[in-house]
């Protein structure tokens, strides 16, 4: 059996598995066993060799090459989900990198647009090579390269715009009825975890939070102590544009937040809701936090927990609505292979995905005026009053 067959099988396996991975984490072993009769086990047989000689035919026979990485991504693009990709040992080592924040790149976040079935730029980062070429949210990525994006997942349309440092990409850009061509140069590009200042005379500690990557709560717990050092009054929590990240980050900084108990529920293929527990404790300090429809995925998850709770007031625009959690697995050959495992509702049971989570109060920024901070503005003036309403009742 060649390496092809061997990466296929185990493909299969762990897709077939898979729900029984998660299984095996809400019943005892014998509950398990039992739950796979003989006759599922001889289906499950015969399907493996089926798929495995369709494969084979495939591969053989059919009248051009096969490009046998093509043909696998092929069955894992079926499935119809933007977040559920196989990567090759090169987008492997990618993938890392941007789960641990850097990456080479033009410095834009992307999310599938699911009106048009491309990438849409989500949100530009300062500094950056996509800033200076003038790339803008809510640009829609047709093309890179004159390689037509539509059709393709996320990832890897991801995975075309970024290359190696120093190299060019041409992007071809619809923006409202406007075709338009960029080359950039690709950099290094080192997305800040953390953004912070102090704002009405150090009264209020602003945090801005870019992505849920590995160890970000460490940066988190250490922007939140300085606050407390510097003693101020209220905090403004700025989730624009965070694109989620670990789920295991988002529970670590949701317990300075949320009270001991539901961060979330998770919902599976067979319809059980369970819930996802934390051990935190309530934030004692006035707190506003600004989302937009760049805000998803693992930052929706503590949006909509802080909403629930009551913890602080939500205000901007409704989020991006990735209500999926992925899990990854590791394949032979140095593969990877991401997959959607479960839905998530908010502490109140509330979908997410493809809904997103609405403000207690909405401000759209200007986007002809984009200097001019609406929502920042808005959230300021919230908290200032509140400060003010508690020195006056209980004194400075």
């Amino acid at each position: 059996m060649n390496k092809n067959n061997k990466l296929i099988i185990a493909l299969v396996l762990i897709i077939i598995f898979l729900g029984g991975y998660l299984v095996g984490m809400r019943y005892p072993p014998s509950v398990l066993i039992s739950k796979y009769s003989t006759s599922f086990l001889r289906n499950l047989t015969d399907k493996t060799i089926l798929l495995n000689q369709t494969f084979d035919i495939l591969e053989n026979n059919f009248y051009k090459k096969i490009d046998t990485d093509s043909l696998i991504k092929g069955m894992v693009n079926s499935l119809n989900d933007p977040y559920t990709a196989l990567f090759n040992p090169e987008e492997t080592k990618e993938l890392q990198t941007e789960i641990e924040g850097k990456y080479a790149g033009i410095g834009v976040v992307i999310q599938m647009n699911t009106k048009e079935q491309i990438p849409e730029i989500t949100s530009v980062f300062e500094n950056t090579p996509a800033e200076r070429a003038g790339l803008k949210s809510g640009d829609l990525i047709e093309k890179v390269d004159s390689t037509s994006l539509k059709g393709l997942s996320l990832e890897e349309a991801s995975l075309k715009v970024k290359g190696e440092i120093g190299s060019t990409v041409n992007l071809t850009i619809k923006r409202e009825n406007e075709e338009l061509n960029f080359t950039i140069k690709r950099e290094n590009i080192k997305i800040p975890i953390i953004e912070k200042e102090y704002i009405d005379n150090d009264k209020i500690g602003y945090l801005k939070f870019n992505m849920f990557s590995d160890s970000s709560s460490s940066e988190f717990n250490n922007a939140l102590n300085e606050f407390k050092q510097k003693n101020v009054k209220g905090v403004i929590l700025d989730l624009r544009d965070n694109y989620g990240g670990l789920l295991t980050e988002c529970q670590k900084i949701a317990s300075n937040f949320i009270p001991s108990g539901v961060l979330l529920w998770t919902r599976n293929r067979e319809g059980v809701v369970d819930p996802l527990k934390i051990t935190g404790q309530k934030f004692s300090l006035p707190l506003v936090v600004i989302v937009n429809n760049g805000t998803a995925s693992a930052a929706e998850i503590l949006a909509g927990a802080i909403k629930d709770y009551g913890i602080g007031k939500i205000i901007g625009e409704k989020t991006f609505g990735k209500g999926v959690i992925q899990q990854i697995f590791n394949l032979p050959g140095e593969y990877t292979l991401k997959v959607t495992v479960e839905e998530y509702l908010t502490p109140n049971k509330d979908e997410i995905n493809s809904v997103g989570v609405t403000p207690d109060i909405e401000v759209k920024n200007n986007p002809d005026n984009p200097k001019e901070d609406l929502q920042l503005q808005k959230a300021i003036e919230i908290l200032s009053k509140e400060l003010t309403t508690i020195e006056e009742i209980f004194g400075k």
